[in-house]
């Protein structure tokens, strides 16, 4: 993959099944999905193991409709945590084709999260994926300084950083800081909108705000052409989770495929401009749901 892939987030429309994702996505124009996997039965996602039934038909359903996976989501780095929590998703992953893992930090030792992180990067590697650290304000790498120092001490080589457009301004992140940082390993983003950008009042604020109240690219006041123009040649992930998503997970789809594809094609990549796919016709969604990252 190369250039500004878009892909549609498991998160946009959690309740359906991995191979509707994907034929959700191609009626939005996307280029690729995000897919939520569960490392045992009773997690949250789709246990896609070797063999099985929901494996091969989305596999299938990528092949139908000529789109790839982005990534894999979420391995949540936690005190007990070993390579039982993920090489069930690596090896998903792996099936799969996905270009990136992703993970989240839960775990208030720095020192025992970078030596889960630096493990689960070298095991990404060996699967053929790049580990990405989420920071998120209610975890523990609350932005994307703490995640760089905490992958710049795990020893983590080849890991990356994902910046959530949504987490990022609710940890008081702005475009001036993201452009001061300077070089960041941030090869993709999560992209949501809402209805006012800055820190959030409080960490419960954020958790119920990332749960439900997620807006379509474009259609708030988070300065994400600006996020855009200075992470032009990272892929995006459309992730925002709502309502919508659940009453009509493929109008909400293609509603989020066309507002993405609005807002970015106003905003050059760093390669030659990609013709995105083009969206059926939406459908009418309706409201909100409950999910996080």
């Amino acid at each position: 993959m190369t250039g500004r892939i878009v892909s549609l987030a498991s998160l946009s429309a959690i309740d359906v099944t991995p191979p509707q994702l994907v034929e959700y996505a191609a009626a939005g124009g996307f280029d690729a999905v995000g897919v939520r996997v569960a490392a045992g039965y009773g997690d949250r996602g789709h246990v896609l193991t070797e063999g099985s039934p929901m494996l091969a038909d989305t596999l299938r359903a990528l092949d139908d409709h000529g789109l790839s996976v982005l990534d894999v989501e979420v391995i949540k780095l936690h005190p007990g945590s070993s390579s039982l929590d993920w090489d069930p998703v690596l090896a998903a992953g792996a099936a799969l084709g996905a270009r990136y893992v992703l993970a989240t930090v839960l775990d208030g030792d720095a020192g025992r999260a970078g030596d889960n992180f630096a493990a689960l990067t070298a095991a990404a590697a060996a699967n053929g994926m790049r580990c990405c650290l989420e920071p998120m304000v209610f975890s523990a790498v609350r932005d994307l300084e703490a995640g760089r120092a905490l992958t710049a001490r795990s020893g983590a080589r080849g890991s990356g950083l994902l910046l959530d457009a949504l987490h990022w301004s609710r940890a008081g992140g702005t475009v001036a800081g993201l452009a001061a940082i300077g070089e960041l390993p941030i090869p993709y983003w999560q992209i949501s909108d809402a209805s006012r950008a800055g820190p959030a009042a409080d960490d419960n604020a954020a958790i119920t705000e990332a749960r439900g109240n997620r807006l379509a690219p474009g259609t708030g006041t988070l300065p994400l052409a600006a996020i855009a123009r200075t992470l032009a040649g990272a892929s995006v992930s459309v992730e925002v989770p709502s309502a919508r998503g659940r009453a009509d997970p493929r109008g909400w789809a293609i509603e989020l495929g066309t507002a993405t594809h609005r807002l970015l094609s106003r905003v050059p990549s760093t390669d030659a401009h990609r013709a995105p796919r083009s969206p059926s016709p939406a459908s009418t969604p309706s409201e909100q749901l409950e999910v996080t990252s």
